[in-house]
């Protein structure tokens, strides 16, 4: 309970950036990239950190999908691609 009292006022105020003021939170965003980019070249530790994080995130990510793709054949759900 404690992580959903911290994480959903800053997950509303990103998403409500992006809406209202989008062409902001994507400096925001791209600034933030070219320093990260600038910390990763001076500081290794933080690259392979980032690329494990990354790694780790794109493999949830495509085990999610097959498990929707597994619930919504075992419903009949069709999907439009």
């Amino acid at each position: 309970m404690f992580p959903i009292r911290i994480l959903s006022p800053l997950l509303a105020i990103g998403l409500a950036g992006f809406y209202f003021l989008p062409e902001t939170s994507n400096n925001i965003v791209s600034l933030t990239q070219r320093l990260e980019e600038n910390l990763e070249e001076r500081v290794p530790a933080i690259r392979d950190v980032h690329a494990t994080i990354s790694k780790e995130v794109e493999e949830l990510k495509n085990e999610t999908v097959k498990e929707v793709e597994q619930v919504t054949s075992k419903l009949g759900i069709t999907t439009r691609k």
